[in-house]
């Protein structure tokens, strides 16, 4: 009788520990299938490092598909005197109140008058904006009114910018912009639009604003645009931030 019941207490063990070995190698089969599903899905995406070379290449190959020259296009990124550039223009932002983007500025040049504009708004209210600007009218979205202002600080057309559409028309619209900022990508088509639809009264100066803790990569991809104006030309430069708003 007593061994008996040893017999039993025995197999009761082993088979307890049986079935703990079980659920162990069960949770270990599952563990290893998660590491190699992840390992799957991480397989395309490259680490920071990697992920800027290949921003970099890109911006290459984007340069030589609009014709310019590789090597000449990578030893103007490297140059201290562009990547200067792009600080001028941003603190130019800064000095006219540019905090975020798009920073969008409308200017009257027969008044003086200015249109700040609030961030990426739709083609309907980009065009009131415009009409009203030039009917020295302050604006009214909802319940808000947006009065006309003599914007201080605010850099004058000069030669180096870069612009879209007639240099001497009436309205200078000053964009503060961001390459990676989704909101820039958003109202990009909509000032496209309004200068189809106002050529005879409006153009566009894009001016360079990487906001570097929210996007890293958007102050290479400045240099590169301005590289790219640089070296092909007013046409290229706006080619180049085309490909750049559409990715």
């Amino acid at each position: 009788m007593e061994k008996s019941k040893s017999s039993n207490i025995v197999q009761l063990v082993l088979i307890a520990a049986l079935v703990g070995a079980a659920f162990y190698i069960g949770g270990l089969s599952s563990k290893v299938g998660k590491l190699e599903e992840a390992s799957k899905n991480n397989a395309g995406t490259p680490s920071k490092a990697t992920g800027e070379d290949a921003a970099a290449f890109n911006a290459v190959e984007l340069a030589s598909t609009l014709g310019l020259d590789s090597g000449a296009f990578k030893t103007c990124v490297d140059n201290r005197e562009t990547k200067a550039r792009v600080e001028e223009e941003e603190k130019g932002g800064q000095k006219a109140g540019v905090s975020g983007t798009p920073g969008i500025f409308m200017f009257d040049t027969q008044t003086g008058n200015s249109a700040v504009i609030p961030g990426a708004v739709d083609s309907t209210t980009m065009q009131l904006f415009l009409d009203n600007l030039i009917a020295g009218k302050s604006t009214t979205l909802g319940t808000q009114e947006f009065k006309l202002e003599k914007v201080a600080n605010l850099v004058a057309l000069n030669d180096a910018d870069y612009v879209r559409g007639d240099k001497s028309a009436r309205v200078l619209l000053f964009e503060y912009s961001d390459y990676d900022c989704p909101f820039c990508k958003r109202v990009h088509p909509t000032l496209k639009t309004l200068l189809e639809n106002n050529a005879d009264k409006v153009a566009w100066i894009y001016r360079q604003f990487p906001l570097d803790q929210l996007h890293p990569t958007a102050r290479a991809k400045s240099e590169a645009a301005l590289c790219a104006g640089k070296l092909g030309g007013n046409d290229v430069f706006w080619a180049f931030s085309d490909a750049l708003a559409t990715k």
